[in-house]
């Protein structure tokens, strides 16, 4: 428990008088409960000094303050009816000059004239890409289907070739198969005719 009668705040920031100050020291060597007090006070006074000094701001705002307040085009933007009134002015606005440009009066013939025109040359161009086109297109298939069909025809030939040699070599197996099968029959025969069979 501390002693009530002593300011150790002012004592440890040097600030007491002098007679006082020498009164502290005497009942500090004597009270344990205020010598603690002081070195709480004493590290609490070393870890402030440690921080950094930073500056008192100028002014304090309040939210009252115009500081957050929008731009004029966030005002406009956010603002439902001027927002309408200025998106139905531009809707009139393209509405009248659509109407305006639209109006030929004499300039009506001359748009179907144009309209003719360009149909003449859209199908010139049509006949002359046809045209290009299909000569283009023929040469290029030619000059790619040209190299297969050559491959095609010399691979069919050696097929028909290595087909024709396998036919005839199964032709004289079957006929050695047929000449064996014959001569086994006859050797029966033959056996048979000795030992007296039919």
């Amino acid at each position: 428990m501390t002693c009530p009668d002593f300011d150790w705040k002012g004592f440890v920031l040097d600030e007491a008088p002098a007679p006082e100050r020498r009164r502290m020291e005497e009942h500090l060597a004597s009270c344990a409960a205020c010598r603690e007090e002081t070195e709480s006070l004493r590290l609490t006074l070393t870890a402030m000094r440690r921080l950094p000094a930073r500056e008192i701001p100028r002014r304090i705002s309040f939210v009252s303050d115009p500081v957050f307040e929008p731009a004029w085009w966030q005002r406009f933007w956010n603002s439902g009816p001027r927002l309408g009134f200025a998106s139905a002015a531009m809707l009139s606005v393209a509405i009248l000059a659509h109407g305006v440009a639209g109006r030929g009066g004499a300039g009506g013939s001359q748009t179907a004239s144009q309209v003719q025109v360009a149909a003449q040359v859209e199908a010139q161009v049509q006949v002359e890409v046809d045209k290009r086109l299909s000569s283009t297109v023929e040469q290029r298939l030619q000059a790619q289907l040209k190299p297969a069909m050559n491959d095609l025809a010399a691979r069919i030939e050696e097929f028909e070739k290595r087909a024709g040699e396998q036919r005839e070599a199964d032709l004289r197996d079957v006929k050695s198969a047929f000449t064996l099968l014959d001569k086994r029959v006859s050797n029966i025969y033959l056996t048979a005719a000795r030992y007296g069979g039919d």
